[in-house]
């Protein structure tokens, strides 16, 4: 008997909150390099240039650590929901009818095809029935 494709369970590649992570954290570094080079281009001191560039950096630290605490708990729900979720079964429970009907059904199609023999035919349709 033929198989229909397996799911597979686990995430592939960085997923959704990890890409979220590091796109904050480039845009945030990216945010402070104009700021910086903001307050050089507009004739302020080193010292100046330095502080507020060191305020931005603990802002942006601030930022990224509640932002990382909430994708984290996000991610901890997910987990729990997903590990709640019920399984859906991939076919018909074998021995049940609708097995059987896709099987005589899957049969029909050998015989027209003229895979099977009507005596071939007949010998699996029993087998599939229990008769």
């Amino acid at each position: 008997m033929r198989r229909g494709p397996t799911v597979q369970v686990g995430r592939q590649g960085p997923g959704l909150v990890g890409t979220m992570a590091k796109t904050a954290v480039i845009a945030g570094t990216a945010t402070v390099a104009v700021g910086a080079t903001k307050a050089v281009m507009s004739g302020g001191s080193n010292k100046q240039a330095a502080a507020s560039q060191d305020a931005a950096q603990q802002q942006q630290i601030a930022d990224l650590e509640a932002q990382q605490a909430q994708l984290a708990a996000q991610q901890q729900a997910l987990a729990a929901q997903q590990a709640a979720a019920p399984v859906a079964p991939a076919g018909p429970v074998p021995g049940s009818l609708d097995a059987q009907a896709q099987q005589i059904q899957q049969l029909n199609v050998m015989k027209a095809q003229g895979l099977l023999t009507d005596e071939e035919y007949q010998a699996k349709k029993k087998q599939i029935l229990g008769i």
